[in-house]
């Protein structure tokens, strides 16, 4: 199966949110990259499909 992963929340300008936890973007990219890795080694085609830029937050969300 193929599966196209976005990470959401990691376009400038829309990182999400941050807390005592770590930053939105970070904690997201973390999972994504986890999920894609895991669906590669169960045999999946996982693409990544997260966007690298947006001129705003409604950019950011389409």
């Amino acid at each position: 199966m193929k599966y196209g992963i976005d990470m959401g929340h990691n376009a400038p300008p829309d990182v999400g949110a941050s807390s005592r936890y770590g930053s939105e973007d970070r904690l997201t990219r973390e999972v994504g990259t986890q999920v894609i890795n895991k669906l590669r080694a169960l045999g999946h085609e996982a693409v990544n499909c997260t966007p690298t830029s947006a001129t705003s937050i409604m950019d950011s969300l389409r």
